[in-house]
């Protein structure tokens, strides 16, 4: 049975002054690298990821940390990230970089969490194995022979392996809930307009949700905490209010 730690027993060692962000990341880093045979990124923020890491040890030897202080996030290379390269898993888009970030990841951003690469996929999300990759399929760690599911294969991989807290994917038809369902871990698609679509390239508009994957139903929490709710950018995004996703866990304090 997999023992990655969730992102509520990090917090605690970087608050107790046990770990930090640095070596946190470092760690993550070290996995990736590991277990590059999985295939499950396509880019890797080595040194950006590690900057950024002892930006965010600067706030919480502060006190200024934000919600999600210290929280690796692996993102889909669906979703845009300003100034990295946005493939979608194909040659097409391979030395294509983006603008502007999507909003979601702006948001993880904003609350101190930390990026470490964009993963693999079925190229433009159009697959259900993550095998259709034009930069090579992703494997299943719980067994190597067998898919992962997809098309947020890559995300959900590097959730299961180890290799980040969290990750967001996109589910337009099951396309964060069965590589969940296949790598043993947990993944949620919101409800429409929950969360803001700015800032990711779409298979069907009308369909398309951004979610996280994590190893604990509270790590989910968190991350839907943080980035669901209105966007201006998004015209189909719920004006109505973010309610209190972790104080309803047992044991979780409301954030």
């Amino acid at each position: 049975m997999r023992t990655h730690p969730t992102y509520d027993t990090t917090r605690k060692n970087l608050d107790a002054g046990a770990t930090t962000c640095e070596d946190v990341t470092q760690n993550y880093l070290n996995v990736i690298e590991e277990k590059r045979r999985l295939n499950a990124f396509l880019s890797v923020f080595n040194e950006k990821s590690l900057e950024r890491a002892r930006a965010v040890d600067k706030k919480l030897a502060a006190g200024k940390a934000g919600r999600l202080a210290g929280m690796v996030v692996a993102i889909k290379d669906v979703l845009c990230l300003k100034d990295t390269s946005t493939t979608c898993a194909s040659r097409i888009l391979e030395d294509f970089v983006s603008l502007h970030s999507a909003t979601a990841v702006e948001r993880l951003i904003a609350e101190d969490a930390i990026v470490i690469g964009k993963t693999n996929m079925d190229e433009f999300a159009m697959g259900s194995s993550t095998e259709n990759s034009a930069f090579g399929p992703v494997l299943n760690p719980v067994d190597e022979t067998r898919v992962p599911g997809g098309s947020s294969g890559g995300s959900c991989v590097a959730v299961a392996a180890g290799m980040a807290h969290t990750s967001l994917g996109t589910d337009t038809g099951g396309s964060i809930r069965q590589p969940a369902s296949f790598c043993g871990i947990v993944g949620m698609k919101p409800t429409y307009g929950r969360v803001s679509r700015y800032g990711l390239v779409a298979l069907s508009s009308s369909f398309d949700q951004i979610g996280p994957f994590a190893n604990s139903v509270a790590d989910v929490a968190r991350v839907l905490q943080v980035i669901a709710g209105h966007d201006e950018h998004d015209s189909t995004s719920a004006v109505v209010p973010v309610p209190h996703y972790c104080s309803a866990l047992t044991g979780m304090s409301k954030e």
